[in-house]
């Protein structure tokens, strides 16, 4: 039997000011931030909805073993 090792990364929402903006190449607005800093979506248009695109499943299969719950 092998074990399984999970890692987590930890993605939060993230304003980018229209001076951060212009130094990064990028649009203002508010962005999903991994924990090593790098961008993984955006830019949002309110908070709201970049955390809502954070607390989705990124995969159906993924989406199914939430729902199903624990063996």
């Amino acid at each position: 039997m092998t074990a399984e090792h999970w890692t987590t990364t930890v993605t939060a929402p993230h304003y980018i000011s229209d001076d951060n903006a212009d130094g990064r190449g990028i649009k203002s607005g508010w962005y999903a931030i991994e924990d090593d800093g790098n961008l993984s979506s955006g830019p949002f248009s309110s908070r709201e909805e970049c955390v809502k695109r954070i607390t989705q499943p990124t995969n159906g299969a993924m989406a199914s073993k939430l729902r199903r719950g624990p063996n």
